[in-house]
């Protein structure tokens, strides 16, 4: 409802500039959550590889359940819906542009 047909080049700019704003912060949430998977990633393969006894596998094991927790949080779920709002939000203003440019 906030993105309709475009209907004039301005309309078509300004929905550019919405995009390129709304990208950046798409990019910044996904940056976030890519970071928190990938070092869960390391520090599960790093825990396939250490005897559970150890005092490295307890360390390891207690990053790997806190960043566990943060992906329980409100604040990284938030983060989560937000990044799929906006990446609809992003693929429909992509479509009102390709629409208008091929009138």
């Amino acid at each position: 409802r906030l993105y309709p047909p475009i209907s004039s080049p301005g309309t078509r700019q300004r929905y550019k500039e919405d995009f390129g704003a709304e990208l950046r912060r798409y990019k910044e949430l996904c940056a976030h959550m890519d970071g928190v998977n990938e070092r869960l990633a390391q520090l599960g393969a790093q825990l396939d590889q250490v005897p559970e006894d150890s005092a490295q596998y307890q360390a390891l094991a207690e990053e790997y359940n806190h960043l566990k927790d943060v992906k329980r949080s409100p604040e990284y779920q938030e983060k989560k819906r937000e990044s799929k709002t906006l990446r609809n939000k992003l693929f429909h203003i992509k479509r009102m542009v390709s629409d208008y440019d091929k009138l």
